[in-house]
Protein backbone atom coordinates (compact mmCIF):
# COMPACT_ATOMS: atom_id res chain seq x y z
CA UNK A 1 0.00 0.00 0.00
CA UNK A 2 1.07 3.55 -0.61
CA UNK A 3 0.60 6.60 1.64
CA UNK A 4 -2.03 9.23 0.77
CA UNK A 5 -1.14 11.73 -1.94
CA UNK A 6 -1.68 15.46 -2.25
CA UNK A 7 -4.63 14.68 -4.50
CA UNK A 8 -6.52 13.61 -1.39
CA UNK A 9 -8.75 10.67 -0.68
CA UNK A 10 -12.42 9.90 -1.32
CA UNK A 11 -13.52 11.05 2.18
CA UNK A 12 -12.04 11.88 5.59
CA UNK A 13 -13.18 8.48 6.86
CA UNK A 14 -11.21 6.48 4.31
CA UNK A 15 -8.22 4.49 5.57
CA UNK A 16 -7.72 2.16 2.56
CA UNK A 17 -8.77 3.02 -0.99
CA UNK A 18 -7.67 2.96 -4.64
CA UNK A 19 -7.48 5.92 -6.95
CA UNK A 20 -9.64 5.59 -10.04
CA UNK A 21 -7.69 3.42 -12.45
CA UNK A 22 -4.88 3.04 -9.90
CA UNK A 23 -3.30 -0.30 -9.19
CA UNK A 24 -1.86 0.47 -5.76
CA UNK A 25 -4.01 0.66 -2.66
CA UNK A 26 -3.58 3.80 -0.55
CA UNK A 27 -3.37 3.66 3.25
CA UNK A 28 -3.78 6.47 5.77
CA UNK A 29 -2.01 5.13 8.87
CA UNK A 30 -2.24 8.47 10.68
CA UNK A 31 -6.04 8.52 10.38
CA UNK A 32 -6.28 4.97 11.71
CA UNK A 33 -3.97 5.77 14.67
CA UNK A 34 -6.02 8.88 15.47
CA UNK A 35 -9.28 6.92 15.37
CA UNK A 36 -7.86 4.24 17.72
CA UNK A 37 -6.45 6.80 20.16
CA UNK A 38 -9.80 8.63 20.35
CA UNK A 39 -11.54 5.36 21.30
CA UNK A 40 -8.82 4.00 23.63
CA UNK A 41 -8.19 1.09 21.26
CA UNK A 42 -4.64 -0.29 21.12
CA UNK A 43 -2.75 0.13 17.85
CA UNK A 44 0.43 -1.84 17.14
CA UNK A 45 2.80 -2.26 14.22
CA UNK A 46 5.23 -5.10 13.56
CA UNK A 47 7.00 -6.74 10.65
CA UNK A 48 6.35 -10.47 10.50
CA UNK A 49 5.22 -13.39 8.38
CA UNK A 50 1.58 -14.50 8.45
CA UNK A 51 1.63 -17.73 6.43
CA UNK A 52 -2.04 -17.49 5.47
CA UNK A 53 -1.33 -14.19 3.69
CA UNK A 54 2.26 -14.50 2.46
CA UNK A 55 5.51 -16.39 2.95
CA UNK A 56 7.41 -13.09 3.10
CA UNK A 57 7.51 -10.67 6.03
CA UNK A 58 5.06 -7.78 5.74
CA UNK A 59 4.41 -4.72 7.85
CA UNK A 60 1.39 -5.43 10.07
CA UNK A 61 -0.96 -2.77 11.49
CA UNK A 62 -3.02 -4.30 14.30
CA UNK A 63 -6.04 -2.77 16.05
CA UNK A 64 -6.57 -4.70 19.30
CA UNK A 65 -10.07 -4.51 20.78
CA UNK A 66 -9.58 -7.03 23.63
CA UNK A 67 -6.64 -8.84 25.23
CA UNK A 68 -6.45 -12.32 26.71
CA UNK A 69 -5.25 -12.66 30.27
CA UNK A 70 -1.70 -13.80 30.95
CA UNK A 71 -1.52 -17.55 31.32
CA UNK A 72 0.92 -19.70 33.22
CA UNK A 73 1.92 -23.29 33.68
CA UNK A 74 4.09 -24.89 36.29
CA UNK A 75 6.03 -28.12 36.18
CA UNK A 76 8.48 -29.94 38.34
CA UNK A 77 11.89 -31.27 37.42
CA UNK A 78 13.51 -33.22 40.22
CA UNK A 79 13.34 -31.08 43.35
CA UNK A 80 12.85 -27.87 41.35
CA UNK A 81 9.49 -26.30 40.53
CA UNK A 82 9.32 -24.10 37.41
CA UNK A 83 6.69 -21.56 36.38
CA UNK A 84 6.29 -20.48 32.75
CA UNK A 85 4.07 -17.49 32.04
CA UNK A 86 2.96 -16.03 28.74
CA UNK A 87 2.16 -12.36 28.36
CA UNK A 88 -1.14 -10.95 27.25
CA UNK A 89 -2.04 -11.74 23.66
CA UNK A 90 -4.60 -10.06 21.39
CA UNK A 91 -8.01 -11.74 21.76
CA UNK A 92 -10.11 -9.76 19.24
CA UNK A 93 -8.41 -7.69 16.57
CA UNK A 94 -8.20 -6.45 12.99
CA UNK A 95 -4.71 -6.77 11.55
CA UNK A 96 -4.02 -5.19 8.16
CA UNK A 97 -0.79 -5.95 6.33
CA UNK A 98 1.19 -3.78 3.91
CA UNK A 99 -0.64 -5.31 0.91
CA UNK A 100 -4.14 -4.54 2.24
CA UNK A 101 -4.92 -8.10 3.29
CA UNK A 102 -6.37 -8.45 6.76
CA UNK A 103 -6.95 -10.94 9.55
CA UNK A 104 -10.12 -10.34 11.55
CA UNK A 105 -10.46 -12.25 14.82
CA UNK A 106 -13.75 -12.02 16.69
CA UNK A 107 -14.81 -13.79 19.87
CA UNK A 108 -15.87 -16.89 17.93
CA UNK A 109 -14.13 -16.90 14.54
CA UNK A 110 -11.10 -15.82 12.57
CA UNK A 111 -10.91 -14.95 8.90
CA UNK A 112 -8.44 -13.60 6.32
CA UNK A 113 -9.88 -11.06 3.87
CA UNK A 114 -8.49 -8.97 1.01
CA UNK A 115 -9.69 -5.42 1.68
CA UNK A 116 -10.38 -3.20 -1.31
CA UNK A 117 -11.69 -0.21 0.65
CA UNK A 118 -11.93 0.56 4.38
CA UNK A 119 -13.70 3.51 6.03
CA UNK A 120 -14.23 4.63 9.60
CA UNK A 121 -17.76 5.65 10.56
CA UNK A 122 -18.09 6.60 14.22
CA UNK A 123 -17.29 3.44 16.20
CA UNK A 124 -17.84 1.20 13.17
CA UNK A 125 -15.47 0.01 10.46
CA UNK A 126 -16.93 -0.32 6.98
CA UNK A 127 -15.12 -2.33 4.34
CA UNK A 128 -15.39 -3.78 0.88
CA UNK A 129 -13.51 -7.04 0.44
CA UNK A 130 -12.94 -9.45 -2.41
CA UNK A 131 -14.75 -12.29 -0.60
CA UNK A 132 -17.97 -10.33 0.01
CA UNK A 133 -20.69 -8.81 -2.14
CA UNK A 134 -21.18 -5.21 -1.09
CA UNK A 135 -19.96 -3.19 1.84
CA UNK A 136 -19.85 -4.79 5.29
CA UNK A 137 -20.18 -2.97 8.63
CA UNK A 138 -18.16 -4.12 11.63
CA UNK A 139 -19.56 -2.90 14.95
CA UNK A 140 -16.36 -2.58 17.00
CA UNK A 141 -18.34 -2.44 20.25
CA UNK A 142 -19.07 -6.15 19.81
CA UNK A 143 -15.32 -6.87 19.81
CA UNK A 144 -14.59 -4.92 22.99
CA UNK A 145 -14.63 -6.56 26.43
CA UNK A 146 -18.00 -6.51 28.16
CA UNK A 147 -18.09 -4.68 31.49
CA UNK A 148 -18.58 -7.01 34.43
Amino acid sequence: MQPPTFRGKPSDGHVIWRRKGGADKRFDEDRLREWCAHRSIDFETARRVDHERSERPREQYRIVFAWSEAEGESFGLGDDEWQIETGKTPRTFLEIDSEGEARLKSWSSERVIDIEELLLDGDAILFDAVAFDGRKRLDTGRLRPRPE
